[in-house]
């Protein structure tokens, strides 16, 4: 479950990039130091969060594969 929910918070980080630079591109007007500072801000935590809990699912992998190899090899 944390795997899903870390690809989905770095995939809402690519979307607030690509949304950004489109909003640059079609935009006269844009209040660059605003925007681009609060993006990089969200973009960080964001993608912070998904690999925190990407790596914990990893943890948890990895806790499950020794659990059934011990399992394996009590039997």
């Amino acid at each position: 479950m944390e795997k899903v929910f870390s690809n989905w918070l770095l995939d809402i980080a690519k979307y607030i990039v690509a949304a950004l630079i489109l909003s640059n591109a079609l935009s006269d007007k844009l209040e660059g130091w605003f925007y681009y500072t609060a993006c990089f801000v969200l973009v960080a935590v964001v993608v912070l969060l998904g690999v925190y809990l990407f790596k914990l699912a990893e943890k948890k992998d990895k806790k499950k594969k020794g659990e059934q190899v011990n399992q394996q090899s009590n039997n």
